[in-house]
């Protein structure tokens, strides 16, 4: 009887530890060591964290610990909803296939850095652990406590389906947004699928440039024509064209590319930028971007940039005659994991009447923007200092959920990539 009872309460804390967990199911870093995390698709380094199910495809995890004292770090995922809330009716058992967190065991140490760090990889799905089913996860590293995490990371999981989606970008049909917005035109044909009421079973999100404060979450079709869903010609779907983004250069710390003021060394490395001028009112110019991304590279003397890249403290500014008042305004980007949170917010500085922000960032090559965010959004506006064009080259990404009116979750059913310049 006592170990019965013993397992009943095992079983009880087990699977609704998973339920009780309360920290958001977002991108985040806890642990101030822990710098320059990256989770995309092995073999393709600038790809969302997008893997097919059942498909061999898998996920790479890196991330550098300044505190070079080796640790044991774990992972295990948790399932989600579209709308990022931890799925209520699944057991870990329902969505994980095999053991329910595993070790990162490979790690290396830097070399020739003046940062010290150990830079751990983790490769996943792996023979031990699995996702089971399509849907948006959320990878949890921790070392002992899984309810006390280090990183968490979203990522998806789709199900390889018939389902195909037809999309273009176009400049909004909004007679006063035509200039400044791009409007996303798509149909979605579903054979094989039967719905009872597709408004309630079938959600669609779509991202620009991997950013979730500005997602269109949810749209409705303008016509559901037998097993195909027209989204096309809706002035709702619409996202602001912005500008391209703006480049930070420092796969080199001994000469000063485009944008460096200087570089100066007090111990560590201090990258001052020069001040980034307003574009709100400036023409559109074209260049190449890499639309926020990240890519670590050190270009003086590394084979492995991975543990050879050093480490650099970077000052931005932007000219400012006064503090701007209904809003806080932030870097947007990969080096501040596309969110607007106190370490990348720009404080006011009355003497120099400029705002400023410094991030500590490992050597690479960087897109940025500044968004403003107004007070009581939970969206950044990129108009305000980089202004509007629908000419702007931007990458979209469209998920396609299915929830059955008698299903337990959402399921990732297609994904689909498009181009303002495709």
């Amino acid at each position: 009887m006592k170990s019965k009872g013993f397992l009943l309460t095992w079983f009880v804390l087990y699977t609704g530890s998973l339920l009780a967990w309360d920290f958001p199911n977002e991108n985040r870093i806890y642990d101030p060591n822990i710098h320059t995390v990256i989770l995309h698709k092995a073999g393709f380094e600038m790809a969302m964290p997008v893997i097919a199910l059942h498909s061999g495809e898998q996920l790479k995890l890196t991330f550098d610990d300044l505190n070079v004292s080796l640790k044991t770090y774990r992972f295990t995922i948790r399932h989600c909803t579209t709308g990022w809330e931890t799925t209520p009716d699944l057991l870990v058992t329902d969505y994980i296939d095999g053991m329910q967190e595993e070790v990162i065991e490979q790690f290396d140490y830097s070399r020739n850095t003046t940062v010290e760090y150990i830079h751990y990889t983790a490769i996943f799905p792996s023979r031990y652990m699995k996702p089971r089913i399509s849907g948006n996860y959320l990878l949890i590293v921790y070392q002992d406590d899984p309810e006390a995490p280090l990183i968490t990371r979203r990522f998806m999981v789709v199900e390889p389906t018939s389902v195909s989606v037809d999309a273009r970008v176009v400049r909004s049909d909004a007679p006063l947004e035509s200039y400044s917005k791009q409007q996303i035109d798509f149909t979605m044909t579903m054979p094989g699928f039967i719905w009872s009421n597709p408004s309630r079973e079938i959600t669609v999100v779509i991202l620009q440039n991997e950013r979730w404060d500005n997602e269109i979450w949810n749209p409705k079709p303008r016509f559901i024509r037998g097993n195909e869903l027209d989204f096309t010609f809706d002035p709702t779907l619409t996202f602001n064209g912005g500008n391209e983004f703006r480049a930070l250069d420092i796969k080199s710390l001994q000469y000063q590319s485009e944008n460096i003021r200087h570089i100066d060394w007090d111990g560590q490395y201090q990258v001052y930028l020069l001040e980034d001028m307003s574009r709100a009112r400036k023409p559109y110019t074209l260049y190449q971007d890499i639309n926020g991304r990240m890519l670590i590279r050190n270009e003086e003397y590394a084979e492995y940039s991975e543990i050879e890249a050093d480490y650099a403290w970077v000052h931005f500014a932007i000219p400012s005659g006064s503090l701007i008042p209904g809003g806080k305004i932030y870097l947007m980007g990969a080096l501040a994991d596309y969110r607007m949170a106190p370490s990348n917010e720009m404080a006011y500085d009355p003497e120099s009447r400029r705002y400023a922000c410094s991030l500590f960032l490992k050597q690479g090559y960087y897109g940025y923007l500044y968004v403003f965010k107004p007070d009581g959004s939970t969206s950044g506006d990129v108009s305000f200092f980089e202004g509007n064009h629908w000419e702007t080259e931007n990458q979209y990404t469209i998920f396609i959920y299915w929830h059955p009116l008698s299903g337990l979750y959402d399921q990732l059913v297609a994904v689909r990539n498009v181009n303002s310049r495709d």
